[in-house]
């Protein structure tokens, strides 16, 4: 019965929706990426810059 099954399934789609949930994943962080703030992108690129340990989400 379970050989059956698994004979039966179709593993292409199985690689098409982990394919559409990789440009979902992809789409959502580029838009998260591209809505931050000048100063955020600033913090966050001077973190391996400096010597002292520093939350880049606080905005100090």
């Amino acid at each position: 019965m379970i050989q059956d099954i698994v004979s039966a399934l179709d593993y292409s789609d199985c690689a098409e929706a982990a394919l559409l949930i990789f440009v979902a994943a992809f789409v959502l962080i580029f838009y998260g990426a591209l809505r931050l703030s000048r100063e955020a992108t600033d913090r966050f690129a001077s973190i391996p810059l400096s010597d002292e340990v520093k939350d880049p989400f606080d905005g100090k």
